[in-house]
C-alpha cells in the first residue's frame, strides 16, 4: 500500500496534468495520464513513469525535483537517479533548474556512494553558480569527510568565502595532527592544532591532542591545563581520558588534585559518567566513608544501577549494617532507577552507541556525542510522574 508522501506527489501529478492540458488542449488527447489503480503497490514504477511522462514542460520540473529528492530520503537511490538524469539530459532547462538538478543529482551519487561522479558534478557547480555555492561546498565537504580526505577540505577552505561553519575544517585539521603525531611530526601536528583552534576555540579533540603532545615533551602541568580546558568544552570526555588523566595525576603523587577535579566536574555536570568516577577515585584511595556519604546522596539525583552497586560495595567493605532508615533510602533509590547508563547518544539525531564518537556515524555531525545522563530535574519529572499514578 502505498504511504501518504507519495500519495501526496502523485495528487499533485494529476493536478498539473489537468491543467497542462486546459492551457493547451491541442496536445490533451497525447498527455499520459495517472489512473487510480496505478495507487496499488505492485504499479508503483509504472506509477512513476506515468509521472515522469506528464511532467516534460519546465513548469513541472518542480515536481520531478521533490519527486527525486523524496526516494532518495527513502532510500530508493536508484529511482532518485532516473529521475534526476532524465532531467540533467534536458537541453530545455535555464541555467538555473539545470544548475538545482545538477546538485541534486550530485546528492543522489554521494549517497550511493559514487563519489567520483559526485565531485566532478559539484566543482563543476563550483565554478559556476554563485547561487549555490555555500550548498555545493557543504555537500563538497560532506563527501571528502567519507573519503577521508581531509587535505581536500583544508583547500577547499582556503579557496573559498563561502564556508560559515569552521567545526568540519577544524576537526579536519585534527585528523590531519593525528596523521603528524603517528609520524613523531610534532612541529607539523601543532600546527595543525593551531589552526584548529583559532578555527573553532571550543574544539575539545584539538585541545586533547595538544595534551598529548605536552605529555610527550614532559610538559605535565600543560597536560592538566589542556585536559581540564577539553573537559570543560564536553564533560562526557571524561570517559575517554580517565585512564591517562589518572597515571598522570598518580605519577606526580597528586591523587587529591583528581579528586578535586572529579568532584568539580560532579558538580558542573551530574551524570553517572561523573559520579562513578568520582566515588570509585575516593573508594582508591581510602577514603571509603566518603565515598558511601556521597553515593548516599548522589544517588538520590542521579539514580543508576551502577552506582547503587559501588555503594554496596562500600558498605560491605566497611563492614556496616543497615538500619531501618537505611533501608527506606534504598528502596527510595532503587525505585528511581530507570535503566540509565554511561552509554552515549547524538544530540542531532538521536542514535545511541555504547561509545564516544568525534563524528556521528548515523547523522555525520561533528561533536554531537554526549553521555546519558540524569539530572535532578529529570528525577523530579519521574518522581512527580510516578506519584500522580501510585
Amino acid at each position: 500500500m502505498l504511504d501518504m508522501p507519495l500519495l501526496f506527489f502523485i495528487t499533485i501529478a494529476i493536478g498539473i496534468g489537468w491543467l497542462l492540458g486546459r492551457y493547451d488542449r491541442k496536445k490533451h488527447a497525447q498527455n499520459p495520464y495517472v489512473s487510480m489503480d496505478m495507487l496499488s503497490a505492485d504499479r508503483q514504477s509504472e506509477t512513476m513513469q506515468a509521472i515522469l511522462n506528464l511532467a516534460q514542460r519546465q513548469e513541472a520540473v518542480d515536481l520531478q525535483l521533490n519527486l527525486g529528492s523524496f526516494y532518495r530520503r527513502r532510500g530508493e537511490i536508484d529511482k532518485a537517479i532516473s529521475i534526476h538524469q532524465s532531467l540533467f539530459a534536458r537541453p530545455d532547462l535555464d541555467k538555473t533548474l539545470s544548475a538545482q538538478v545538477q546538485f541534486e543529482l550530485a546528492a543522489d551519487y554521494l549517497n550511493a556512494g559514487l563519489y567520483d561522479r559526485a565531485e566532478r558534478l559539484l566543482i563543476e557547480l563550483l565554478k559556476g553558480n554563485n547561487a549555490l555555492k555555500s550548498n555545493v561546498i557543504n555537500k563538497l565537504i560532506t563527501l571528502y569527510e567519507e573519503e577521508q580526505e581531509w587535505e581536500k577540505i583544508l583547500k577547499l577552505a582556503n579557496e573559498t568565502k563561502f564556508i560559515k561553519n569552521n567545526k568540519p575544517i577544524a576537526y579536519a585539521c585534527c585528523e590531519l595532527a593525528e596523521q603528524a603525531m603517528a609520524k613523531r611530526s610534532w612541529s607539523a601536528a601543532s600546527a595543525y592544532i593551531k589552526q584548529a583552534l583559532k578555527l573553532d576555540p571550543r574544539c575539545a579533540r584539538a585541545m586533547l591532542l595538544e595534551a598529548n603532545i605536552a605529555m610527550e615533551e614532559g610538559f605535565p602541568n600543560k597536560v592538566v591545563a589542556n585536559i581540564k580546558a577539553a573537559l570543560n568544552c564536553d564533560p562526557g570526555l571524561i570517559k575517554l581520558i580517565l585512564p591517562e588523566l589518572d597515571t598522570l595525576y598518580e605519577s606526580r603523587h597528586r591523587p587529591e588534585e583528581m579528586e578535586k577535579l572529579l568532584l568539580q566536574l560532579w558538580y558542573d555536570a551530574p551524570s553517572p559518567l561523573s559520579l562513578h568516577n568520582y566515588v570509585r577515585h575516593l573508594s582508591q584511595h581510602d577514603a571509603n566513608e566518603e565515598a558511601i556519604e556521597q553515593l548516599t546522596c548522589s544517588l538520590s539525583q542521579v539514580p543508576t544501577l551502577q552506582g547503587f552497586v559501588m555503594l554496596l560495595d562500600a558498605l560491605i567493605e566497611k563492614g556496616e549494617s543497615l538500619t531501618v532508615l537505611g533501608l527506606q533510602e534504598f528502596k527510595d533509590i532503587l525505585l528511581q532507577i530507570n535503566g540509565v547508563d554511561d552509554g552515549y547518544h547524538c544530540q542531532q539525531c538521536g542514535i545511541e552507541t555504547d561509545q564516544h564518537y568525534w563524528r556521528c556515524p548515523s547523522c555525520k555531525s561533528w561533536e554531537t556525542f554526549s553521555p546519558n545522563m540524569q539530572t535532578a530535574d529529570n528525577m523530579k519529572k519521574s518522581t512527580d510522574a510516578r506519584s500522580k499514578h501510585a
